[in-house]
């Protein structure tokens, strides 16, 4: 199926390793052309070689408006505009030491809803003046602690995603511009691709096998497609089909 993305240009914050060095591969496979933000020079150079052949990168923290800004405009003038901006840009969630209130990092917490959610608002706010040109596409990454607890801090920077979503699809949806959401589960990248452990926990769903970054990156690249702006505002859970609960 052609998903109508050859030539479209798309920038993936996050995009030097994990999820969103997946999608930046999978959209370029659609004919994309990308560029990826990222803070680390080096591991955006071996990703942009992981991608392919023009493509883009810009550095930036996505806690920085100013460099976000930057950023934003320099990828849209090396592609030409934007049509596409995936967000995957965030720290590395982590177990509190101790559960609950006792285990609650205030420097962590707000590090982790500064990069994450704000971070993601950020981005798009300087991309939106690129996207509203012809339309375009915003996917962010959020997560299935969204839906659980256990972890205030991961639960409170994924819901946040979602409302910060839902808030840009009802502004910049009438203007032509769809924004989704979508939630990875236990997703193996390749930093746990050779745990034991984690992989048998991955598999825990209702696939039977783990959820792979290429398997999140394939939706994630549907949605970012002209056939995935029927889905403005919606929250997709990628995590293989978590028992138990029913989300209607």
């Amino acid at each position: 199926m052609d998903l109508g993305l050859d030539g479209a240009r798309a920038l993936v914050t996050g995009g030097s390793r994990g999820i969103g060095l997946a999608v930046g591969r999978a959209l370029a496979a659609e004919g994309a052309r990308v560029a990826l933000l990222g803070r680390d020079a080096s591991a955006l150079s071996a990703a942009a070689d992981a991608v392919g052949p023009g493509t883009v990168v810009v550095r930036a923290d996505t806690t920085d408006d100013a460099a976000v800004r930057t950023a934003v405009d320099a990828a849209a003038a090396a592609l030409g505009g934007l049509d596409v901006v995936v967000n995957a840009a965030a720290p590395r969630a982590s177990q509190p030491a101790a559960p609950g209130l006792a285990g609650l990092d205030d420097d962590d917490f707000l590090q982790q809803v500064d990069t994450k959610a704000l971070g993601y608002a950020r981005v798009v706010r300087a991309a939106a003046p690129y996207l509203l040109d012809g339309g375009g596409r915003v996917v962010n990454i959020s997560g299935m602690n969204a839906r659980a607890t256990g972890n205030l801090t991961g639960s409170v920077r994924n819901i946040a995603v979602v409302a910060i979503t839902k808030n840009l699809a009802d502004e910049l949806g009438p203007q032509g511009v769809t924004v989704t959401c979508v939630h990875p589960g236990l997703t193996v990248t390749e930093r746990v691709a050779g745990d034991p452990a984690y992989l048998e926990q991955a598999a825990r769903n209702g696939l039977g096998r783990p959820v792979t970054a290429d398997d999140v990156a394939a939706a994630v690249t549907f949605l970012a497609s002209p056939y995935g702006a029927v889905a403005n505002g919606a929250v997709i859970p990628l995590d293989g089909g978590r028992p138990g609960p029913i989300w209607a």
